[in-house]
């Protein structure tokens, strides 16, 4: 599908970026080949060259093994900071912190008018965004939603997940469809901010500066989801998987549902699975219904020498038209509503419109500058559970003391 052919009309060279200098700019990125934002930048090249034949615009990969913080800081010290990089959520505010990242809040006010800042999905810009100065531009959505096999549902009697099941519905399916059919395993756990989320719980206080996951709300939700595997045996242990990651067990019709994102989605399309599947909403909680919001963004170097070259490439790579371009063409969930308009519209056998109803109520994850450090203590605190080896009321207050030494630590 061409770029006319989608209706989408090249945008005229801004007066703010015509009379641009000669300039080539490094972007590092990790996305491979076929990605959609391989797909995106690709096309884009060719246009933007067209309109600014002065700037060269180099792609520098991540290569394996190394996180985007790593390798971003690996090529500071060595004195060959990139002028862009995409950034995943969680290494936006680490390097910021740092005094790393041009402030773009200039470049979007004189812009706003072509750039659209608007029409962001406000909980995306929370993970771009501090005191009010934007520092990143948001790319995609990583949308927590329900992968559902509708074919094992209907054979079991029981109706198709909507807005009013909650995460004890999930539970009694999961359990009906597995006394029922010998092969299916259940489902895989859940993401776990959800349910202590949906329970009136949350990870950190809003200021950011301590955890909240050894509060009673919090230790209920996270006891709930290890009840799934020890109790309710709804969740196999690793031993009944052989080394199946949740994609391949569900799309050999093994898990009733999971709890996934656009990726996971996209692969079981790729896959074409034999039963009859769709997509819902998560459940919800006793005290609300959410879900989370990740995802990449793009971001300009403070020491980048060719900063208003930046923003031109980056401006028209994260704009309306080059967004609207890729979900059509990459089925990417955009981070702008407008190009997640457009995307639902393609009739592709599915529920799209949950993505929209998913989009409306999602929370971003609390990405402060050390959130890899407190998110592996997490992580060991609810294995902790998970496995049995204690229960959420011991794992969850000790996790939350670890999680405030390292916020409170310099």
């Amino acid at each position: 599908m061409s770029l006319a052919a989608c209706g989408v009309s090249a945008p005229p060279a801004s007066p703010q970026v015509s009379a641009l200098p000669p300039a080539t700019l490094s972007y590092v990125n990790w996305f491979a080949t076929g990605n959609a934002q391989d797909v995106l930048f690709q096309h884009q090249s060719g246009l933007f060259k067209g309109r600014h034949p002065q700037l060269t615009v180099e792609e520098i990969k991540r290569g394996p093994g190394v996180t985007m913080l790593e390798k971003y800081l690996s090529m500071a010290a060595a004195g060959t900071t990139p002028d862009l990089a995409a950034l995943n959520p969680q290494f936006v505010e680490p390097l910021r912190a740092r005094g790393m990242l041009a402030d773009l809040t200039r470049y979007v006010k004189r812009d706003a008018q072509t750039f659209k800042p608007d029409d962001f999905y406000p909980a995306t810009l929370l993970r771009t965004t501090r005191d009010g100065k934007w520092h990143a531009i948001p790319l995609q959505m990583g949308l927590w939603f329900t992968v559902y096999n509708r074919t094992l549902l209907q054979e079991a009697g029981l109706p198709a997940p909507d807005g009013s099941w909650t995460w004890d519905t999930a539970l009694q399916m999961a359990r009906t469809v597995k006394d029922r059919e010998p092969g299916v395993l259940g489902m895989a756990f859940p993401p776990y901010e959800l349910p202590v989320r949906d329970n009136g719980g949350e990870i950190l206080t809003t200021d950011e500066q301590r955890c909240l996951l050894g509060e009673l709300r919090a230790i209920e939700a996270v006891q709930w989801i290890g009840n799934l595997r020890t109790k309710h045996q709804v969740v196999p242990p690793p031993q009944e998987t052989t080394g199946q990651n949740a994609q391949t067990l569900f799309t050999s019709g093994r898990y009733v549902f999971h709890v996934g994102d656009p990726g996971f989605l996209s692969n079981v399309q790729r896959a074409k699975p034999v039963f009859s599947w769709d997509i819902a909403v998560p459940p919800k909680g006793k005290a609300a219904h959410v879900s989370t919001v990740k995802g990449p963004s793009l971001v300009i170097s403070k020491d980048s020498a060719h900063q208003d070259a930046a923003w031109a490439w980056l401006a028209d790579y994260t704009g309306v038209e080059m967004q609207r371009y890729v979900s059509l063409e990459g089925k990417m969930v955009s981070a702008r509503k407008s190009a997640l308009e457009e995307f639902v519209k393609l009739d592709e056998g599915f529920d799209k419109r949950v993505l929209l109803t998913v989009a409306a109520m999602a929370r971003p994850m609390p990405y402060v500058a050390k959130f890899d450090e407190l998110d592996k203590e997490i992580d060991a605190g609810l294995d902790a559970v998970y496995t049995g080896m204690q229960a959420a009321a011991i794992a969850m207050p000790e996790t939350a003391r670890k999680v405030n030494l390292i916020l409170q630590a310099p």
